[in-house]
């Protein structure tokens, strides 16, 4: 073998060698590169799977938390409901109590009005009976005289007398002086037959004169 044929056969032996090395170089790089694709696909699986597990633990806590807070309020409307027939129970009652209070205190007010119209004298009982004919609807004390709500539709006529009621009492006496209409008309007071001390009030009530 020649010499030029020894160095073109070391150079293809060298070219070979530089080009197994680079190979091996890449393959030793590639490798790497798997591998650590391999991690890092590990590591998005091991991450999603963390998150699974996350979400599915939160999604429990959310569950547990909604349950016991639906629990603690059905337990508050329980509570709610019982507090509130306890308070209609208590306001029947009371009502009931004031009903039969009432119902007391209307007999023993009818049994003192009673006991009232018995001690009532003779006169004073034929005073209320008496039926009531008219009523004081304006008073002029201080000029003598009222206006009563009865004229010539009912009778009424000039010179008339009537007397003035309040409930069991006369307070006064009146002559009509004038018959202003149908429904109205003026009587002059009496002053020497009105009690001192009596003011005559529009509502009085005007009955016959005298009380029989």
């Amino acid at each position: 073998m020649d010499k030029m044929t020894k160095i073109i056969l070391a150079s293809a032996i060298g070219i070979t060698l530089v080009g197994v090395v680079f190979i091996m170089g890449l393959v030793m790089k590639l490798s790497t590169a798997t591998t650590e694709n391999s991690n890092l696909v590990k590591q998005i699986t091991d991450q999603n799977s963390s998150i699974k597990d996350n979400n599915a633990e939160v999604e429990k806590q959310m569950k547990a938390a909604f349950n016991k807070q639906k629990l603690e309020n059905d337990l508050r409307i329980d509570q709610l409901r019982e507090e509130m027939k306890t308070a209609s129970d208590a306001a029947t009652a009371d009502l009931e109590a004031v009903k039969a209070e009432r119902a007391q205190l209307t007999e023993t007010i009818t049994a003192k009005l009673k006991k009232k119209e018995d001690e009532l004298t003779p006169l004073q009982k034929k005073i209320r009976e008496a039926p009531a004919i008219a009523k004081v609807v304006a008073v002029k004390e201080e000029l003598g005289f009222v206006v009563i709500d009865a004229g010539s539709a009912k009778g009424i006529e000039k010179g008339s007398r009537f007397n003035i009621r309040r409930d069991k009492f006369i307070v006064a006496e009146v002559e009509i002086d004038e018959v202003v209409d149908s429904s109205n008309s003026i009587g002059n007071i009496d002053i020497d037959k009105k009690p001192p001390g009596i003011n005559i009030r529009e509502g009085d009530e005007i009955i016959g004169y005298p009380v029989f």
